[in-house]
């Protein structure tokens, strides 16, 4: 099944848990690697720590490449990630469902991954490179910038990487007790928080 299918499906399945509904853009916009470059200088969290702070890194970039860079269409994913057809993180749809009903989302950080899904089934993600780079998985030059994040077409990543998303949207965050409605409101206002300001 190809990346926007599921993509898709994660969306209805959002819209079903009343998150909301993404929009589906098909058609893929490339960035400027000056653009992707820019966004991974504004990251405050060192390469090597960024496994361990998933939320705080992913979420973070989405929110510079929406508020600072005025990049559009992309979407907060969440979800599971496999490397070479081994699922990485133990989550299917029913545990989304749950952690909506329960608002243990809070509890739950670490069982799940998320990343930006750009326009075309493009994705973004500041935090597996870090993740594999630990494993021994994936050799990283921490002095080059594209190296520290992962960018391409969701159907043609290299490695062996496969995303798989299950919900979208910032109100799943909201919804499972992970990030208060006030806290989000104040991120994604137009106040920009002053680590991400440089």
């Amino acid at each position: 099944m190809t990346y926007l299918k599921e993509f898709k499906g994660a969306v209805s399945r959002s819209k079903k848990l009343g998150l909301g509904e993404a929009t589906v853009v098909e058609t893929a916009v490339a960035l400027d690697q000056a653009v992707l470059n820019a966004v991974e200088a504004t990251g405050h969290i060192p390469f090597r720590q960024r496994a361990v702070q998933g939320l705080n890194v992913n979420f973070g970039m989405f929110h510079v490449l929406a508020k600072k860079f005025h990049i559009p269409g992309g979407v907060l994913t969440m979800g599971n990630v496999a490397v070479n057809g081994e699922m990485r993180f133990p989550v299917t749809p029913a545990h989304f469902r749950k952690m909506v009903e329960n608002e243990s989302g809070e509890d739950a950080l670490g069982t799940y991954h998320l990343w930006t899904t750009l326009p075309g089934g493009i994705i973004l993600d500041h935090v597996l490179p870090s993740i594999l780079a630990g494993e021994g998985v994936l050799k990283v030059d921490e002095a080059v910038p594209s190296e520290r994040y992962l960018y391409g077409p969701a159907d043609v990543l290299p490695h062996g990487i496969t995303y798989h998303p299950m919900v979208t949207g910032l109100e799943f965050l909201i919804a499972s007790g992970t990030v208060d409605r006030e806290a989000m409101e104040y991120l994604m206002g137009e106040k920009f928080p002053k680590q991400y300001a440089g």
